[in-house]
């Protein structure tokens, strides 16, 4: 991407504009391999990678690639510095939903998902302010996480209110 420097993981996903998240994708993986790794940046890569295979290619401007850093993001992810309820969460819901979007077939990645998922509706709420960019991965994950909490299927040992950070309106309502 940058050969001077990384991008910032806030200028990474100023690349992202709908349909086209490749260059968002380009930017992240250079920060995943020239910098020390980061949860935001192993999260927001994971997400793409998944996406690449979960959704069409028409609606995120990637193709479905032939090897995925999911698992070693994952494992990352997963590590016990790293693992809390937005990864339980996020990775849970990944692997659940797609398994076999997940990098190595849908065998191992079902009880993975399972397995974070219910470690997820265990821990507690989770932090929305995890989400607060305005990034594709923001807006899929409050939509998943309200969609739930407002049909009752996510069941959580506590439950604070919901407050879905909101992208700022497109045309200025001023008179």
């Amino acid at each position: 991407m940058n050969e001077n420097r990384a991008l910032s993981l806030r200028e990474a996903i100023e690349l992202e504009r709908p349909g086209a998240l490749s260059a968002s994708r380009e930017a992240l993986l250079d920060r995943w391999h020239s910098l020390p790794p980061d949860k935001g940046t192993a999260l927001r890569l994971a997400f793409i990678e998944w996406c690449s295979c979960s959704e069409p290619d028409f609606l995120t401007g990637l193709p479905d690639y032939d090897t995925s850093l999911f698992p070693e993001l994952a494992a990352y992810l997963t590590s016990p510095s790293e693992i809390d309820t937005t990864v339980r969460f996020v990775l849970g819901w990944m692997s659940k939903t797609f398994p076999w979007c997940c990098g190595c077939g849908p065998t191992p990645w079902e009880s993975v998902g399972k397995k974070l998922w219910s470690e997820f509706e265990t821990s507690g709420d989770l932090d929305l302010s995890e989400f607060s960019d305005d990034s594709e991965y923001r807006v899929y994950f409050t939509h998943i996480y309200a969609s739930l909490s407002r049909s009752g299927r996510l069941t959580l040992v506590t439950r604070a209110p919901l407050k879905v950070p909101r992208r700022a309106p497109l045309i200025s309502q001023s008179s």
